[in-house]
């Protein structure tokens, strides 16, 4: 069986098929799997049994005739028993229409719109909990006549550019052998209401110095946030800073994958540590891990988040704080990081 699987974006909704990719290639072996995704996360894929990933520029395929050639393109990898769609856009809708008139069938993900809805709506919200995002993904494969159980992780592989990125990386900043502790810290999201107070992140890179006098500190953001990442850094010889733009994900990774901790926002940093099966602490807001898209297998001990009745009031992070103060942010401390460090270094066994 050759299944066509689609899903585009965003970063880590990309990352989190792993696990639902890993299981279904482990259990039903004679299942071939094609994934359609952008390019830079083909690495994401990397060594998984069966999976081939068809990485695409979206930009070449804009429009209906840039998904008519898209269409074409995926054809040329077939034939294909089924689709799989996983992202539910437009896009995909269409490529299921176009591979349905050929006669082959789909099956696509229930994103929960209107459970989501209810969460974030102001007042009378309905907070239960809904699938983990993962979940959904393999809700599709079932729908599909594909069940399989989530295997252990890391469900991320590191290949050999991956550690090559890396080593080059430490080397150049004079970190050839570890020593310490290693924390990252990914203070940026892609809305701001995602992300805490500026300031917060400048103590908390201080307090992890002054807490933890052995550790070296990753800062991670592109080259639109540099300016405030030597902010936080302030010149500090145990704080370096890792630029998105020249690493890559495949650098990323590499780096990711020597770290201890990973600090960050609801964002793709948080989301791809803890696939690598690094402890993660997720900082949430505006969002809420109840909706289905908190750190894979670590929802309670890697989300630090304080209980407010308007929470969550969005799912990405894109719109306004309707208390005008963003109390769900400005509540966390950075003192509550390092408690929460404390917390994961005694049931981890690996501290």
């Amino acid at each position: 069986m050759n299944l066509l699987v689609l899903r585009f974006s965003a970063m880590g909704d990309v990352a989190l098929m792993t696990p639902a990719l890993i299981a279904i290639a482990a259990k039903h072996t004679n299942v071939e799997l094609t994934v359609v995704t952008r390019g830079n996360f083909s690495p994401f894929f990397y060594n998984i049994p069966n999976v081939n990933v068809l990485g695409i520029n979206l930009k070449k395929y804009g429009g209906i005739w840039g998904i008519w050639a898209l269409y074409k393109e995926i054809q040329k990898l077939g034939p294909f028993d089924k689709v799989i769609d996983l992202h539910g856009s437009m896009r995909s809708r269409i490529l299921c229409f176009l591979f349905r008139l050929e006669g082959i069938p789909f099956e696509k993900i229930i994103k929960g719109r209107k459970e989501k809805n209810e969460q974030t709506r102001r007042f009378k919200k309905k907070l239960e909990k809904l699938p983990h995002t993962t979940e959904r993904y393999l809700n599709v494969f079932r729908k599909a006549g594909l069940d399989a159980p989530i295997r252990r992780g890391p469900w991320l592989n590191v290949d050999g550019e991956s550690k090559m990125f890396a080593k080059d990386y430490f080397k150049s900043i004079g970190l050839e052998k570890k020593t310490g502790k290693w924390f990252g810290f990914a203070p940026f999201a892609g809305h701001d209401l995602k992300e805490w107070p500026f300031e917060k992140s400048v103590n908390l890179v201080a307090l992890l110095q002054e807490e933890f006098p052995d550790c070296t500190i990753f800062l991670f953001g592109g080259k639109d946030e540099i300016v405030e990442l030597e902010k936080i850094r302030q010149n500090s010889a145990r704080v370096h800073i890792v630029r998105g733009e020249h690493m890559g994900i495949r650098g990323e990774l590499g780096i990711m994958e020597k770290l201890d901790l990973m600090i960050g926002m609801d964002s793709s940093n948080v989301h791809i540590a803890a696939l690598l099966k690094k402890p993660v602490i997720g900082i949430y807001g505006t969002t809420h891990p109840i909706s289905g898209f908190g750190p894979f297998a670590q929802e309670d001990t890697g989300v630090l988040q304080v209980d407010l009745p308007c929470r969550p009031c969005s799912i990405y992070g894109n719109r306004k704080c309707w208390r005008g103060d963003f109390a769900c942010m400005e509540m966390i401390d950075p003192m509550d990081v390092v408690r929460r460090i404390r917390v994961i270094s005694n049931i981890n066994t690996l501290w």
